[in-house]
């Protein structure tokens, strides 16, 4: 008898057989798979819980949440739990204020929730009931009362959020993530990504040679200094940004700046929607533009007067060109209300003034909200948020950061604080808030205060007790420059109001009896506002003193350093302890409703001084204007270690030596 082999027939039916056998297992098995993960997870869930609540009744009181930082667990009195790192290969943990603590595992997300009653815990999916918290974009598109659906902006459909200006504080589309306070723009069903723009101008530069966004300093500061000062910034997708220009109908009109200024400008009142958009750039950073803020206002397209959620008070730029030499801004002035409008007069064409800077980008639309409430005052918080470890050095904080510094010694009445406009908070004295403005390789962290001086001395302040000039001689207008003399300073010396103590100061080497002075060296000045343990924080630094960058690329600001004073491209460095804010630095744009001094003198002018105001126009002006405010800047040591906090407006971190 021969042996006989398997025939065609059989062997498709064997694989047919096997084909229905795993098609009936697979998901049995990848549902077993998922089931030991989640239940591992909960394990590792309840195991950092028992160890907390083990700790905590040998303390005698019960927690109301956990959080958790870089992987480690602490309670609400801040205090770290041994947890062996707070995360495993399954997933990795974060809470919010309910006592939710949100997992995320392979791909997919659950949230655990502690019941302290009955000491039950809840596992379950973040879509779930059970889960107060979803994704960012779920979170946006629930306030039915600011998203407007299917609307077509830049030739794109997108879901766009609308809003007055009156509804700013109320609005809940408010984002802190990697450090900036951020507002959400719209939503994006086809790319599944969510538009923000950061609540207030970043800085204020000039635009470009042109009104070419690819070629202007404004892309170029936006990559090479915002961008890149950007933590924790896996989120973030390409945005698609539209250069094209808009076809309007617009009229002249004279307008009067809060400083008295009059203005020619154009007010656009209507324009041609653009149905493809030809000239697309896909970037990680870029600006609005044109029909990102008419269509912000009212839910109404096109609207351009009626006070948007977007105005901020402030002239700012978008990426749209009107045409060579002039690009569109987005100007809010309360005399004529808000309106988008072209710089037609020599006064702001993209070379000639500093403007508003407000990034824009896209994230993941999927982003995990786990904490906050979406208003201004209490922004969503993205589960990806990263902090530093409590007990480590600053050098871990986060350009954007919060942080208190203690100025007890302040001898005036000082009881609240504005951190951007709109929004303030209740302080004393010994817990102030300043902002981290750049992170340094020596590991030293610069920072700036968030509000501005006030309550000033008498003989210092000159109006409300905030306003200074940057150089004052009593009973006159101030010093000045005198080109004659080469450019030094006339009729100052041994004369100047800010020589409190008699000291000359240190800020503009010879002739330098200013600002400098009373920040700095003056018994009753500034610095003696610290108290002894904040003193030892601070570093004296020495800071680099180029000139203001109308005209000019802001990365070409140190050209021409000579370290010899003066020039009238450079003035050399300084060391201080305390200095202002310098132009084209980050938090310079104005997210403030005053205006405050630089420490640079303006382009290429040897009689004024640079400055921003309030609507966030960076200019120049004599040194003996009288008012501008002083917003102190310093470096603090790489030592410094943080104590508590999180680093948000809210929760600033607090600090030890």
């Amino acid at each position: 008898m021969k042996n006989k082999g398997f025939t065609l027939i059989e062997l498709l039916a064997v694989v047919v057989i096997l084909g229905i056998l795993a098609l009936i297992t697979t998901p049995i098995i990848i549902g077993v798979i998922d089931k030991s993960r989640k239940n591992a997870f909960e394990e590792t869930v309840k195991g950092l819980i028992r160890a907390v609540d083990i700790d905590n009744d040998r303390q005698g009181y019960k927690p109301t949440n956990y959080k958790v930082i870089d992987g480690e667990l602490y309670d609400d009195k801040n205090k770290k739990v041994d947890t062996n790192g707070g995360s495993n290969e399954n997933g990795v943990l974060s809470t919010n204020s309910d006592g939710e603590i949100l997992v995320s595992v392979n791909n997919g997300r659950w949230c655990a929730t502690k019941d302290f009653s009955s000491n039950k815990i809840e596992i379950a999916d973040y879509t779930d009931s059970n889960c107060k918290l979803g994704n960012l974009k779920e979170e946006i598109e629930k306030d039915s009362g600011h998203i407007k659906k299917n609307v077509k902006v830049n030739g794109e459909i997108v879901n766009k959020v609308i809003g007055t200006k009156s509804e700013q504080t109320t609005m809940k589309n408010y984002v802190w993530y990697m450090g900036q306070l951020w507002q959400v723009l719209e939503t994006n069903d086809t790319n599944n990504t969510i538009k923000l723009i950061t609540a207030q101008s970043i800085t204020s530069i000039a635009y470009g040679e042109t009104s070419d966004y690819n070629s202007s300093w404004v892309k170029k500061w936006l990559n090479e200094v915002f961008y890149a000062s950007l933590e924790g910034t896996e989120l973030v997708k390409n945005t698609k940004f539209c250069l094209d220009k808009v076809n309007t109908s617009h009229e002249s009109i004279v307008d009067i700046d809060p400083n008295e200024e009059s203005r020619t400008i154009l007010k656009v009142n209507s324009h041609t929607p653009i149905s493809t958009c030809k000239n697309v750039i896909n970037e990680k950073v870029g600006l609005m533009s044109f029909e990102d803020y008419v269509y912000s206002n009212k839910g109404n397209a096109p609207v351009y007067i009626g006070n948007s959620y977007l105005d901020d008070d402030d002239l700012e730029w978008t990426l749209t060109a009107y045409d060579d030499t002039h690009n569109w801004i987005q100007w809010f002035n309360t005399r004529t209300n808000s309106y988008i409008t072209s710089n037609n007069d020599t006064f702001s064409t993209v070379k000639d003034r500093g403007h508003g800077i407000r990034p824009v980008i896209s994230i993941d639309s999927s982003s995990i909200v786990k904490d906050g409430d979406g208003t201004k005052r209490n922004p969503y918080i993205l589960l990806n948020e990263k902090k530093a470890n409590i007990g480590s050095t600053i050098s871990n904080v986060k350009v954007g950061d919060y942080i208190y510094l203690d100025e007890s010694n302040n001898p005036n009445k000082f009881t609240e604080e504005y951190v951007a406009r709109s929004v303030k908070y209740a302080t004393t004295k010994d817990k102030v808030r300043y902002r981290v403005v750049k992170k340094n390789e020596d590991g030293t962290v610069k920072v700036e205060r968030a509000d501005i001086l006030k309550n000033l001395p008498n003989n210092i302040a000159i109006k409300l007790g905030i306003y200074v000039p940057y150089y004052y001689k009593a009973g006159t207008n101030g010093c000045y420059y005198n080109s004659d003399t080469d450019y030094q300073m006339q009729d100052c010396e041994n004369n100047n109001i800010f020589s409190i103590s008699g000291n000359t100061g240190n800020y503009d080497y010879k002739n330098s009896i200013n600002i400098g002075d009373y920040l700095n060296s003056s018994t009753n000045g500034f610095y003696n506002w610290y108290s002894e343990e904040t003193k030892k924080m601070i570093k004296e630094t020495q800071y680099d003193r180029f000139t203001g960058g109308n005209g000019k690329d802001y990365s070409n600001l140190n050209d021409n350093e000579t370290g010899v004073y003066p020039s009238t491209t450079n003035d050399g460095k300084i060391t201080a302890k305390v200095v202002l804010p310098s132009w084209g630095e980050m938090y310079t744009g104005n997210d403030l409703n005053y205006s405050y001094w630089y420490i640079n003198r303006f382009s290429n002018s040897p009689y004024s001084q640079s400055y921003i105001v309030s609507f966030g126009n960076a200019n120049g002006g004599v040194i003996g204007h009288n008012w501008l405010s002083v917003r102190p800047v310093v470096t603090l040591k790489s030592s410094v270690k943080i104590k508590s906090g999180e680093g948000t407006m809210t929760n600033p971190y607090s600090l030890s030596n």
